[in-house]
């Protein structure tokens, strides 16, 4: 696939950032806020001093899950992104198939669709906050016992294997059913037979959106860990981490409508002067 998709949504993008983003804002400014920086710094400091034998599972947990329970007010933001991301994300899917169908670029008639449009993201999105938090979990719990083995070497290579082994598995999977919601909101089919015909569709791209979605994944990684450590508890942290959040989100359901419109072949009339 050669990054082909992720061109045309950065093309996308660029062009009608300005009515996609408020979509992203309010779920994206929730959930960096429930970013516990003091697991995540104290998990990277530890990492690269050398320290492994101060990692504990809780601080892991605590530096990868959304529902992290490292604070109230984490845990808090974590509910409200996650409350907040159900209907913005079906407005925006509302708008980005209006766009793309008939190629007009206005918010008029997304309200009446977003009760078409809530079950299905709910459902989506259900599934794959079940399948993070139980990663982060699983992951939190592989890394803790791979920095309890003696040798200091052993346990550096095991733990950059397992990160990034974690990291394709978790990725294939979401990658396996990327199209899902689209599909029910598009089709009308039933969940099963969305499922189904979803998965014909993106089962020949599966790997080439492994590949996209792991340099957005391990970016947006990054610049959580860099912030926590340096600009811990600031506004700055929230700006930036906000602004990187809310790109990650962009960038991954613009996509997906973009692959669905193409894998299904519907002509695109966005692409067309209305």
């Amino acid at each position: 696939m050669k990054f082909t998709y992720t061109k045309q949504t950065s093309k996308y993008i660029f062009k009608n950032f300005f009515f996609i983003f408020p979509f992203v804002l309010i779920p994206a400014f929730f959930l960096a806020l429930s970013i516990s920086s003091d697991s995540v710094s104290a998990v990277v400091k530890a990492f690269f001093e050398g320290n492994l034998s101060s990692w504990n599972f809780f601080d892991l947990f605590c530096a990868i899950s959304v529902l992290n329970f490292g604070s109230i007010e984490s845990t808090l933001s974590g509910l409200g992104g996650i409350i907040a991301i159900l209907p913005c994300v079906a407005l925006l899917m509302a708008f980005l198939e209006k766009h793309f169908r008939i190629g007009k670029r206005t918010y008029n008639g997304l309200w009446n669709k977003l009760n078409d449009n809530f079950m299905s993201t709910f459902l989506f999105g259900l599934l794959i906050l079940v399948i993070y938090e139980l990663w982060a979990l699983i992951m939190a719990a592989m890394l803790f016992f791979m920095s309890l083995i003696p040798n200091a070497i052993v346990a550096y290579i095991c733990i950059v294997l397992v990160f990034l082994a974690l990291h394709v598995v978790f990725l294939y999977a979401l990658g396996a059913i990327y199209l899902w919601l689209p599909c029910m909101q598009i089709t009308g089919f039933p969940m099963v037979e969305s499922l189904h015909y979803s998965y014909q569709l993106v089962a020949p791209l599966r790997w080439g959106i492994f590949a996209e979605q792991m340099y957005f994944l391990l970016f947006t990684e990054a610049v959580v860990c860099v912030c926590s450590i340096f600009l811990s508890h600031t506004l700055t942290f929230l700006l930036i981490t906000t602004a990187t959040i809310s790109i990650l989100f962009i960038y991954y359901f613009v996509r997906m409508q973009v692959i669905y419109f193409d894998r299904d072949h519907i002509e695109r009339m966005d692409l067309k002067k209305y």
